[in-house]
């Protein structure tokens, strides 16, 4: 029975080293599946996060428009009122806006649009880009250059760029716009 004891023991302890390896193997199976399974949630969570940021970026940034709108309407409506109490009347004025890049004119035709767009009673004009040169550096910007030979001068070059304000309505006597726009003049 010596003999048997080792035997049968070897036997039992083959058969719980099968029992635990298959035990341990479907343990191992389950924790894999698991963790591919919580490395998918993982993933698909983090997409879930991206996706909710570029969303909450966007909203942020259309509430800082919005923001800006209502600032932008608040401010238009001050300007409004203001106008109201002086009397100037806005829907008595048009604007135009005025665009010449590196043109080059005459010397008549530069003076009659600077004196287009000069200051008035019914014309305002706000300038964004403003520039005056000579093309011919033997003249003058600011003196007339002499005639030789019957040679006409070098033309100007303009740079103008802007918005003309004018009066689209009749003024009163103290120069504040009529409600009436009838008879509507331009420059």
């Amino acid at each position: 029975m010596a003999t048997a004891s080792p035997l049968s023991r070897l036997r039992r302890s083959r058969r719980l080293s099968l029992l635990l390896f298959a035990g341990s193997l479907i343990a191992l199976v389950i924790a894999a599946t698991w963790f591919i399974a919580a490395r998918t949630d993982l993933a698909r969570s983090y997409d879930q996060l991206s996706s909710r940021n570029q969303l909450l970026a966007q909203a942020l940034m259309a509430q800082q428009e919005a923001q800006l709108k209502v600032e932008n309407a608040r401010s238009a409506q001050q300007v409004m009122d203001r106008l109201s109490a002086l009397g100037l009347q806005p829907e008595g004025w048009g604007e135009r806006m005025i665009n010449l890049r590196s043109t080059q004119l005459s010397r008549d035709e530069s003076a009659a649009l600077l004196a287009g767009i000069a200051a008035g009673p019914d014309r305002l004009f706000g300038a964004e880009a403003f520039e005056l040169s000579v093309t011919n550096p033997a003249e003058g910007l600011f003196h007339l250059p002499v005639l030789v030979d019957e040679r006409i001068p070098a033309p100007l070059q303009v740079t103008l760029r802007g918005s003309l304000l004018f009066r689209t309505g009749p003024a009163d006597d103290n120069g504040i716009a009529s409600t009436s726009t009838t008879g509507a003049s331009q420059p």
